[in-house]
């Protein structure tokens, strides 16, 4: 303000309050919330052009770090051809983690080639439940490189970061590690030093706001999956977007299916309420991107996709001969199914 006041110099200042990471350093999420008390009169120009992440991760992520109301509202927008999965939940059981992650590692390789993978953790030490310290370990790290090794993969670029580390950089594929609901997980419940609280000028009252920041921060290193690595007492955060967007949970006793967005093809159906009058409705994940809804809820108990149109469900009917199906596009759609 002062040097404006001396020079009437112009100003410009970039950054990005999505990715603010490091209160415990002593970074103020309040220079960009109360910006104008420091600079006065200013012109908010927003970037929402994005060239690393899909579409449809977009929405996830944007969505997911927009529940804090304190958050500047933005809109990304990609150009990149839009991925029908980019976040991939794979839950484990204990002991487990080393097999469900070299799994993961081949069924990227089949998918993408030999692409770059970037192994992240909350802490320096999640990668420690990884790697077994013995002459037969199948994956192995090298801590001054950050290097991971993983046998039958030793041409893969695989990198090990903590997410804070990893700001400002970016994988073809990203693997996190460890996602528990722990004192330690992600996020870290461990309350911050309260003199620290102290020297901020906006003490932040949404539960988990930095932490949240921060696993947005690794869900957008990637330039095409993201896969989650989560034990049975799944973290907070994990348990919110397969809740928020009806996602995919693989486990190593099968999967758990999702009913996708047959309009957009990229998003599942969720239950969501309307506000005037209480009733449910389905709409798509990828909302407002995709605004398509369904009245009818139990398409999730049972989604037979209509022959007829590829776009609407079949629904139980009831007509002058008994019960049938009939598409939910009707009557732009007439397409039925006799019930015996």
């Amino acid at each position: 303000m002062e040097i404006r006041n001396l020079s009437g110099a112009r100003l410009i200042c970039v950054g990005d309050d999505w990715q603010s990471i490091y209160g415990f350093a002593g970074s103020d999420i309040s220079l960009f919330s109360n910006f104008g008390k420091y600079v006065g009169k200013y012109e908010q120009l927003l970037i929402e052009q994005t060239y690393r992440n899909s579409q449809p991760l977009i929405d996830i992520t944007s969505k997911f770090i927009q529940k804090n109301k304190r958050q500047i509202s933005k809109f990304p927008k990609s150009k990149k051809e839009p991925l029908e999965a980019p976040v991939k939940f794979v839950q484990y059981n204990d002991g487990e983690i080393a097999d469900a992650f070299i799994n993961e590692i081949g069924l990227l390789v089949s998918k993408y080639g030999n692409k770059s993978i970037l192994v992240l953790g909350r802490h320096g030490f999640d990668i420690h439940d990884l790697i077994a310290l013995t002459p037969k370990s199948r994956v192995k790290y090298f801590e001054s490189t950050g290097k991971l090794e993983v046998k039958g993969f030793e041409e893969i670029d695989i990198n090990y970061l903590t997410v804070h580390r990893s700001k400002g950089t970016e994988a073809d594929n990203v693997i996190v590690l460890k996602l528990s609901n722990h004192l330690l997980g992600f996020p870290n419940k461990m309350t911050d030093d309260p003199l620290l609280s102290l020297l901020l000028s906006d003490n932040e009252e949404y539960r988990f706001a930095e932490e949240r920041r921060l696993f947005y921060v690794a869900l957008t290193r990637t330039k095409n999956e993201v896969v989650l690595l989560t034990p049975s007492e799944a973290s907070l955060f994990v348990e919110e977007l397969l809740k928020d967007n009806n996602y995919l949970l693989t486990t190593t006793d099968g999967a758990v299916n999702a009913t996708g967005c047959p309009y957009c093809k990229t998003g599942k159906l969720v239950i969501r309420q309307h506000t005037a009058n209480g009733s449910q409705f389905l709409g798509c994940s990828h909302y407002p991107s995709c605004n398509q809804t369904f009245k009818n809820v139990e398409i999730l108990a049972d989604s037979i996709l209509c022959p007829g149109c590829e776009s609407g469900f079949m629904v139980k009917r009831s007509g002058r001969f008994g019960d049938f199906l009939g598409c939910t596009n009707y009557p732009g759609c007439t397409n039925t199914i006799k019930l015996k």
